[in-house]
């Protein structure tokens, strides 16, 4: 492991262009992160229109909030998605063990790749199929699929039952997306089976650090498959879970993008899946009330802060971690209670109980009792517990390969329920708006290839433009930040712990948050509607992802080889091309991934700042044609898929260094 190279006040005119690493850094979150925040705490005070209007009321905007029943409803909607969205980590967690039990390489592989495709396609793009052909009311696919396989008769007799006032009704096609009722449903279904692949790989990367000589010792003591997924596999992917469930809620509390495109900027009939993002972006954009939204995005911001700090405190294995663990137990179990009573938190409540429930001390009284249970020996000393009953080898053989064939049937049949967007986009790209109607489901004849050329009509200077901000963008940061992750590593300079703190703050920082008064800042610039704004907040927002993960990477670099090259007269930007680039060359690739994704897939800061349809981005042309084109089936699914492709083919070629970076801890020395 490298040290770091300590550098004094005084030592600072020797040592000074160390900090031209780190400036570029500094100046992108400076101006495009802790300037737009600073200026939406500045303007939460006012109230403001935007331009001209600015009047100054102090914690009006505040106590507005507070007493706003609209904002506690959109956080109890959030809350709920959360939890939902907690919930929804099962089936990746579920399909990533099937895989890694798979004992075949290859088998795994196949599966890895196989699972490409669905998991990697945009989620704007899945979202827009969910709205536009899984949702709708006449010819929706799950309208069909409620008739087709006999379940609606008993969706009504359950309505009946449970008293839901209606919502399914004989002879009446339920409108997912127009019923207040079934808004929030709509909502939590969309996606399924949810499998993403982040979520999948990270906990594949994890499974994949556990030594197979353990499972060999398993096998050999007769344990049972859910014996080594409670004492093996659990246990080693416990951190990985956590972090999952951390990204997932603050996640949902501060995403707008998805709902936004699922039921538009008013949440849906009724508001009824507004969130408190998409219920700031109507302060700002629809009611031109700019200062109250800015008060929003600073009580957003305190809220997400506040729960990073509390799951790092949990997650940590100190005392006073433990000691707050055990605080937190009995204040989760009282606030749940209390929300039990209150109308409309009863789901938030009985969830919150669930988690804060002191299960530990059960199974502890459980293994007591069973061992008062047990005979005592003359002794005096507790018998041992009888030996475990060992099967017939007829029934141990058939067992195991039930096991078996249920993991691999466990596994075809997420990827049969992913891949059907895929399939849906391959068939109805092909057909009339007739054959649509008419065969909504199965493929027909002729196929018509050139719904391909008028949609690649249609989204080419989009996906130009989308190409060259991802590229760009890509390059940018991947540069910028690993410059900045060779200060960090290799020198500690003075101010240095306040600028990693800083960047810190910066990741658990909400973008949409600040997202109000970065509209302002863009148009001071004149830089409304250009490419070069998009890239250069990209670049900036994600700096702090890329440089704490290429931190630890270039800190594991031998010291002896910096040393080395220094005694050979090397300065530091030859240190960086001869040592630090060769050497993080997975990582670099790991992230460089990432971020392309990620600024292909931008959807939300775009859709506000650009108005011109030349500059539109991919995403946000795909959003509007959807508005204009959405009678015309088939070039719209062969836009879908145009869309997708550069994502799934850049994963395709990149998913074994993807992996490998996620693996690898980093050199050994």
């Amino acid at each position: 492991m490298s040290s770091q190279k300590i550098i004094r006040w005084k030592q600072l005119p020797h040592h000074w262009d160390i900090y031209l690493f780190v400036l570029p850094t500094l100046l992108l979150i400076g101006l495009f992160a802790y300037y737009p925040a600073a200026s939406g705490l500045y303007h939460s005070f006012f109230r403001w229109n935007g331009s001209d209007v600015s009047e100054y009321v102090g914690w009006k905007n505040y106590y507005d909030i507070l007493i706003s029943s609209d904002f506690w409803r959109s956080f109890r909607v959030a809350l709920i998605l959360g939890i939902w969205n907690v919930l929804k980590l099962i089936p990746p967690l579920a399909t990533a063990i099937w895989i890694h039990r798979c004992s075949s390489d290859r088998v795994q592989f196949m599966y890895r790749l196989l699972f490409i495709i669905p998991m990697v396609t945009p989620g704007l793009v899945i979202t827009l199929i969910w709205r536009n052909y899984f949702f709708e009311t006449t010819q929706g696919y799950l309208n069909h699929f409620l008739f087709a396989s006999g379940l609606f008769p008993y969706m009504v007799a359950l309505d009946q039952f449970m008293g839901w006032g209606g919502i399914f009704r004989e002879g009446v096609r339920p409108a997912w997306l127009g019923d207040p009722r079934l808004i929030l449903p709509a909502v939590v279904i969309w996606g399924f089976p949810w499998v993403g692949s982040f979520a999948v790989l990270t906990f594949l990367a994890k499974l994949g650090t556990i030594p197979k000589e353990i499972y060999e010792a398993a096998n050999i003591d007769g344990v049972n498959w859910w014996t080594k997924f409670t004492r093996i596999e659990l246990p080693m992917i416990t951190s990985s879970i956590y972090l999952m469930l951390v990204f997932v809620i603050i996640g949902t509390i501060k995403d707008a993008g998805g709902i936004l495109l699922l039921v538009g900027m008013e949440g849906g009939a009724g508001g009824m899946a507004t969130v408190p993002a998409l219920f700031m972006l109507r302060k700002a954009f629809i009611n031109q009330e700019m200062g109250a939204a800015c008060a929003i995005g600073v009580v957003l911001t305190l809220i997400v802060l506040a729960l990073q700090k509390l799951s790092t405190l949990l997650l940590d294995d100190n005392p006073h971690s433990w000691r707050l663990r055990m605080l937190m137990r009995p204040v989760g179990m009282i606030i749940g209670s209390v929300l039990c009573f209150l109308p409309g938190w009863l789901p938030i409540g009985a969830f919150i109980l669930l988690v804060s429930f002191p299960y530990g001390v059960l199974t502890d009284a459980w293994r007591t009792w069973q061992a008062g249970l047990r005979e005592r020996g003359a002794d005096g000393r507790m018998a041992e517990p009888p030996p475990p009953r060992e099967w017939p080898r007829p029934l141990s053989v058939a067992t195991e390969w039930g096991l078996r064939g249920f993991k691999h049937f466990g596994v075809c049949a997420v990827l049969f329920l992913a891949f059907i967007p895929v399939y849906l986009v391959a068939i109805v790209s092909g057909k009339t708006n007739q054959q649509y109607y008419r065969s909504p489901g199965v493929p027909t004849t002729p196929f018509h290839w050139e719904h391909w050329g008028q949609a690649w009509e249609l989204v080419s200077p989009s996906v130009a433009n989308s190409l060259f901000i991802s590229i760009v963008g890509t390059i940018f940061t991947l540069g910028t930040a690993l410059c900045a992750a060779y200060f960090f590593a290799r020198y500690k300079a003075p101010l240095h712990r306040f600028f990693w703190n800083s960047l810190l703050i910066l990741l658990m920082m909400p973008t949409v948050a600040n997202l109000i008064p970065l509209f302002r800042l863009i148009s001071d610039m004149n830089l409304l509607n250009t490419l070069t704004a998009i890239i250069l907040i990209g670049t900036a927002t994600g700096q702090a992802f890329a440089i704490f993960v290429l931190r630890d990477f270039v800190a594991d670099i031998p010291s002896d080889l910096f040393e080395a090259a220094e005694i050979d007269g090397a300065n530091h930007l030859q240190q960086m091309r001869t040592i630090v680039l060769p050497l993080c060359g997975p990582i670099l690739g790991n992230v460089g991934v990432m971020h392309f994704i990620n600024e292909w897939s931008e959807f939300l800061l775009p859709l506000i700042i650009m108005r011109d349809a030349d500059s539109l981005t991919v995403m946000v042309q795909l959003h509007r044609l959807s508005g204009e084109y959405i009678k015309n089936n088939g070039p719209m699914m062969a836009g879908y898929a145009i869309v997708s492709l550069p994502i799934i083919i850049l994963f395709m070629f990149s998913m074994r260094l993807f992996v490998k970076g996620m693996t690898e801890g980093a050199v050994k020395g």
